[in-house]
């Protein structure tokens, strides 16, 4: 199973579009796809992230969002603002796997 990292430094770099590429690529290759958002940031609970718009563009994925910090900042950053725990790496890997 392959596992692909697709990062960026900012927001509207086109992270969101480029994974939704990715795995519209994938689906047509015949590929099951999962995508993990490990986390969105500047984002209401009840408002659509990232991984749901992947879900839109690419089509029939698997979605995962492992943490959603209010304020649209650096993950660690939103998360210390927020006063809540940030995700760890390990984290990331135990939900990859």
């Amino acid at each position: 199973m392959p596992i692909l990292v697709i990062t960026g430094t900012g927001t509207e770099v086109g992270k969101t579009v480029t994974t939704a590429a990715v795995a519209a690529s994938a689906l047509a290759a015949g590929r099951s796809v999962a995508v993990l958002k490990a986390a969105q940031t500047g984002v209401r609970p009840d408002e659509r992230g990232d991984a749901d718009e992947v879900a839109r563009l690419a089509g029939a994925v698997t979605t995962a969002e492992l943490a959603r910090y209010p304020e649209p900042l650096a993950p660690a950053t939103a998360a210390l603002r927020a006063g809540m725990v940030p995700v760890r790496p390990r984290e990331v890997a135990a939900a990859a796997a």
